[in-house]
């Protein structure tokens, strides 16, 4: 019998080196549903998708701008408009 995996990629983390020996990447998914209060991400706890913009990795190239259909992204500055904002 196959089983079908599916989940919603909330970060993705390259060169960790914590939490053990050696260099890893870690997949970090949305929606854990245990809520634990050491929890370090507790960001990805709700499974609902939302628009997380990170300043430090925007290149500037505008491409989110272009394509964000309900004109929730300023040109130029980048920043997002929650209000327009549908995801």
């Amino acid at each position: 019998m196959a089983y079908e995996l599916a989940g919603t990629i909330f970060n993705i983390q390259k060169f960790s080196i914590h939490d053990g020996d050696g260099i890893r990447t870690l997949i970090f998914m949305k929606g854990c549903p245990l809520a634990c209060l050491w929890c370090s991400n507790p960001e990805s706890q709700s499974a609902d998708i939302k628009v997380m913009d990170v300043k430090s990795n925007c290149t500037g190239c505008g491409k989110c701008a272009v394509l964000c259909e309900y004109g929730a992204v300023q040109e130029g500055s980048f920043d997002i408009d929650r209000s327009l904002c549908q995801r």
